[in-house]
This record gives structure tokens, C-alpha cells and sequence, in this order.
């Protein structure tokens, strides 16, 4: 059976539907919301790693400089060491032979 429309009980209940409608768009909206601080923390967190990257990389290849740098030095003066020796040696040879060596270090 078919029953006219009551106006009195929808004008009362749209109050309810209203509040119903207003709450579904706000989820929609605290949703978004929600979304875009994740992603901005998330892009945050993966600035932050590269930049922890690239300082990382810096320093291994500057300790890698140091490293090659000490050991040059070092050759060098195991090259001048030497060199010292052999111009003291040739030295006393030709003055005289089978005395003393100075060695400088």
C-alpha cells in the first residue's frame, strides 16, 4: 500500500542527513590531508638520507686522498733517505775507503 509523504517527518530527519552528508566529505577531505602529510614526511626522510649519503661518500674519498698523500710522502722520503746514502757512501769511497758511514734520518 502507497502512503502520502509525511513533510513534517523528512523536514526532521534532513537535519540527520545533513550531518551524515558533512561527516562522508570531511572523511574524504581528513583522508587527502592525512595522504599529503605521509608524503611529506616520506619525502623529508628521503632528503635526508641522500644528503647523509653523499657526506658518507665525501669522507671515504677524502680519507682515500689522505691515505694516497701519507704514502707519497712517505715514498719520498724513503727515495731521499736512499739517496742520502748512496751520496755518503760514494763519498767516503773516495776518500777513505772502509771508514765510517754518516747516515742521516
Amino acid at each position: 500500500m502507497v502512503r502520502a509523504i509525511d513533510a513534517q517527518q523528512i523536514i526532521m530527519q534532513l537535519h540527520n542527513v545533513e550531518k551524515v552528508q558533512q561527516i562522508q566529505q570531511q572523511h574524504s577531505d581528513m583522508q587527502q590531508r592525512y595522504f599529503q602529510l605521509q608524503q611529506a614526511q616520506e619525502d623529508h626522510l628521503l632528503r635526508e638520507s641522500v644528503k647523509n649519503t653523499d657526506e658518507s661518500e665525501k669522507a671515504v674519498i677524502r680519507e682515500k686522498e689522505e691515505r694516497q698523500e701519507k704514502r707519497k710522502d712517505k715514498e719520498k722520503r724513503e727515495n731521499q733517505e736512499k739517496s742520502e746514502i748512496v751520496v755518503v757512501a760514494e763519498e767516503g769511497e773516495s776518500t777513505d775507503e772502509g771508514s765510517h758511514i754518516n747516515i742521516k734520518v
